[in-house]
Formats: structure tokens, C-alpha cells, sequence
């Protein structure tokens, strides 16, 4: 069950990424999913807070668009969980 956490979406260069940091029964976990490979980049990790989840899912979001577009992450527009 989700208590709190807030999400972004990036699409650059035909890549659609969606970062999370959200409080779940788990704990505080930050992951990126790849929506067009319809596959997990990053995992549900742990992280002490939903400010550090937010960063480390755009370190993993911008490795990722660095390796395979050669481009960086843009500007990210965080929204609450649940939001659309």
C-alpha cells in the first residue's frame, strides 16, 4: 500500500521514463521504469527519505540516457503519487 511519494515522466530521443520515490509497506523505495521496454531499470530500492529517493532515481534515469542516447536528463517535474 502507497502512504506518500511523488513520480516524474521523462520522454527524450523515443526513451519514456517514469522516476518513483514513494513511501510504501516496504519502506521509502525509489525506481525507474522503462514504459516502451515495459521493464524495470532500477528496482525498488531503499532510501532514508523521499527527497534522496527522488535523487537517486534521476541518477539512475540519467546513466541510463547518457548510455543510450548520449543526452541528459531534463528538467523534472515531480507530481504526487496518484496524480496524473
Amino acid at each position: 500500500m502507497l502512504d506518500e511519494g511523488v513520480w516524474a515522466e521523462v520522454e527524450v530521443g523515443g526513451e519514456h521514463l517514469r522516476l518513483f520515490s514513494e513511501h510504501n509497506a516496504q519502506g521509502v523505495q525509489a525506481s525507474v521504469y522503462n514504459v516502451k521496454a515495459k521493464r524495470w531499470l532500477a528496482p525498488s530500492e531503499a532510501v532514508d527519505d523521499i527527497e534522496e529517493g527522488k535523487q537517486k532515481a534521476a541518477d539512475y534515469a540519467q546513466a541510463y540516457l547518457k548510455s543510450a542516447l548520449n543526452t541528459e536528463l531534463p528538467p523534472l517535474t515531480w507530481k504526487k503519487a496518484r496524480s496524473q
